[in-house]
């Protein structure tokens, strides 16, 4: 359950309300700046407060999350993220493919699930489950975490097959959670590292999403053969 995420190690210090990235492949924000002593030492503080925050919502029941005093459900707060994306969530590579599927959410290593959160609105996928299958089309949410006001829950995102990644701010209105974009981004070289971080090195398999999408960005979107044995546009 969703709660579950708050006994994640932090890795680094980070501000709730920005999960700035400093991967090399993706652009930092303009705002970012070399923080001085006094402003490492009040981020200290700050994470170190997050962080009992976090352990008191561990603490919660695990079916819900409380934001404004209301609890959310797993399913509820995740709707909400992907049907933010619904639209570009939908697309298929495969030119044939017929109707529609429901979105395919993913969850990075630090959110820690027992169990896989069933939904009407979204397929949830492990990703080892998201590369057996050879998909392309996923939202990926890497991190997650409340403000200390327990107002917003603050949702780190990656689209890979339309290259946007961000943070969206999770939050009640009128009893019923809204996702808004909170930093939004786009980067093709971002969306090359995503994929080749799930597929780097793996065999690839004919008439698959992957192998449609390979052939698309090679300029023959209409094959499902792969171009290759294993995934190698990723080592390129």
């Amino acid at each position: 359950m969703f709660a579950h995420a708050w006994h994640m190690p932090r890795t680094r210090i980070e501000e709730i309300q920005g999960f700035a990235r400093h991967d090399a492949s993706r652009p930092s924000r303009p705002s970012e700046q070399s923080p001085g002593l006094v402003s490492l030492v009040m981020v200290y503080f700050k994470t170190h407060a997050f962080m009992a925050a976090m352990l008191l919502c561990a603490a919660s029941p695990v079916w819900a999350l409380e934001l404004q005093n209301q609890n959310f459900s797993d399913d509820e707060i995740f709707s909400a993220v992907v049907n933010r994306f619904k639209k570009p969530l939908q697309h298929r590579f495969n030119p044939a493919a017929e109707g529609e599927r429901k979105p395919l959410l993913v969850l990075g290593p630090a959110l820690k699930f027992g169990k896989k959160v069933q939904s009407q609105t979204f397929t949830h996928l492990t990703q080892q489950e998201l590369v057996e299958q050879q998909e392309a089309v996923f939202i990926l949410i890497e991190k997650s975490g409340r403000d200390a006001e327990r107002n917003t829950l603050y949702v780190e995102y990656d689209i890979p097959s339309n290259a946007s990644y961000g943070v969206l701010k999770v939050y009640p209105k009128d009893g019923v959670l809204v996702a808004e974009s909170h930093d939004s981004y786009r980067s093709s070289s971002g969306a090359r590292a995503t994929y080749g971080k799930l597929y780097k090195g793996v065999a690839c398999r004919d008439n698959t999403e992957m192998a449609y999408r390979w052939n698309y960005y090679g300029r023959n979107g209409a094959s499902g053969r792969c171009p290759e044995k294993t995934f190698t546009e990723f080592t390129d």
